[in-house]
């Protein structure tokens, strides 16, 4: 006999997460399943809050060793691991899945241990370690939050020793003095960049031939100039042919590329890519066909081909972020049980890369308007010019707005340097207001802070709109 639910959860990350949570305050029977032993998902455990961890700890030693900004000298020991620098992230971890099981335990949340395997669309087996099936699950609705994995093509010889992914790169046993990182997305630009800002030498090969296309241009242009100020040597248009082990006290890792290049180093990122958690889902028994990387194609609602199956995260695709991977799980159970809530639109959030400067953005860019035949002026303000960013010696770094020519309205905002993930929110509450290049300069900021720029960006943007009706 089944047990009966309104909703079955399957996976809890950030989306299963709030999924499960919104569907609990609707008073509705709620199940999760997650196979991990922890709760959280790649966003606690293995991704989002590891790797940032490291970064700050990265920016720290930067700071101290190689930037000296108050004359303050400082020396680290020649070996050290990566586990000496994620003290703090163990701390960090534990707390964030203390806070996320006390938040679970707040309602009437049924969580169980193991994988979840799709029987028909209203059944839903719990299966343990060994493929046994523990119980059933009938349900209303299924909401599929499984996430995603990194890419691990068959000819590249992870061995967690010299070869690593995205989720055990932070088991290196020890801090390497060389590091290729293969894919410069998102994720291999950050790491990229934290191990460079520890004084390794870093290779990032690129498989486009511009780094981050959909970023503005002129903004991915300076942050490939900081990159490369913090050491980075990055080889566009070029792919990996072969990756081989050179054994070797210590051992080296080389990866000879499409265009002819062999390059060394004693560890090897490769994170070109992820895929879905869907082949085990049992999808097919819904009538759901996954895409060739294992990702499910949803509707606005984030319905499935089966409308009472729903899917939220990153196993839907773009943008596969933590805050929209919430927002979407909070929808999908809306939608569901007909749940009244603000629908926010989950394509127009704020982006940030977590490199070294930090990268955010939200709306337009010069490039989107062009191609949509749209005048525009852009304005600008330098850190250089700013107090703040003098005294953080930050001054490389830029906020740029976009208005529309003819009436000025705020379109998009584009910043890199220090604290860009932090000061796009004032962006956003801006371009959410509709907010003229008037109405941002005529606004009051702190003295000294990196938010003044935005006045400057929009004075430039306003001066600038004048010298065109001269």
């Amino acid at each position: 006999m089944a047990t009966q639910y309104d909703v079955v959860v399957i996976g809890c990350g950030p989306a299963g997460e709030r999924a499960a949570i919104q569907a609990a305050t609707a008073d509705r029977r709620v199940a999760v399943l997650e196979r991990a032993n922890v709760v959280g998902g790649a966003r606690v455990n293995w991704g989002t809050i590891p790797s940032k961890t490291l970064r700050e700890s990265a920016v720290h030693v930067y700071a101290l060793t190689r930037q000296r900004l108050h004359g303050i000298r400082a020396e680290i020991p020649d070996e050290i691991t990566v586990a000496d620098f994620m003290q703090r992230e163990r701390q960090v971890v534990q707390r964030e899945l203390e806070l996320i099981n006390q938040s679970l335990a707040r309602f009437p949340i049924e969580l169980f241990r193991g994988e979840g395997r799709i029987i028909d669309p209203h059944h839903v087996a719990l299966v343990g370690s060994h493929g046994q099936t523990r119980m059933v699950l009938e349900t209303e609705y299924i909401v599929i939050a499984v996430g995603t994995r990194p890419n691990r093509p068959a000819n590249v010889p992870f061995d967690d020793e010299c070869v690593f992914d995205s989720d055990t790169i932070l088991s290196l046993p020890r801090i390497p003095k060389s590091l290729a990182v293969l894919g410069a997305g998102v994720i291999g630009v950050e790491y990229a960049a934290t191990f460079a800002a520890l004084g390794i030498e870093v290779t990032l090969l690129d498989t486009r031939a511009e780094l981050l296309p959909y970023l503005d241009r002129e903004i991915a242009g300076i942050l490939e100039r900081e990159l490369r100020r913090l050491g980075i040597a990055i080889i566009h248009d070029d792919k990996h042919e072969s990756i081989s082990r050179i054994d070797g006290d210590p051992p080296l890792v080389r990866c000879t590329t499409a265009g002819g290049l062999q390059i060394e180093a004693e560890a090897l990122l490769y994170s070109v890519g992820r895929d879905g958690n869907s082949a085990s889902l049992g999808l097919e028994n819904a009538g759901i066909t996954p895409s060739s990387r294992g990702l499910i194609k949803v509707n606005e609602n984030y319905q499935t081909d089966q409308p009472n199956i729903y899917a939220a995260g990153d196993i839907i695709g773009y943008p596969a972020l933590a805050s929209t991977s919430m927002e979407q799980g909070r929808q999908a159970v809306r939608h569901a049980f007909n749940l009244s809530g603000h629908a926010v639109r989950t394509d127009h959030l704020p982006f940030a890369i977590y490199s070294i400067p930090e990268v955010s953005y939200i709306g337009e860019t010069e490039e989107t308007l062009r191609a949509a035949g749209r005048d525009y002026i852009a304005g600008r303000g330098l850190y250089a010019m700013n107090p703040r960013g003098q005294i953080a010696g930050d001054t490389g770094g830029q906020l740029k707005l976009i208005f529309s020519a003819d009436t000025l309205q705020l379109l998009g905002v584009h910043i890199v340097g220090l604290g860009a993930s932090e000061m796009i929110h004032t962006g956003q509450a801006l371009l959410e207001s509709k907010a003229s290049a008037a109405q941002i300069a005529e606004t009051l900021y702190n003295y000294p802070t990196l938010s003044d720029l935005y006045r400057h960006a929009a004075l430039e943007a306003i001066v600038a709109a004048r010298r065109r009706q001269e």
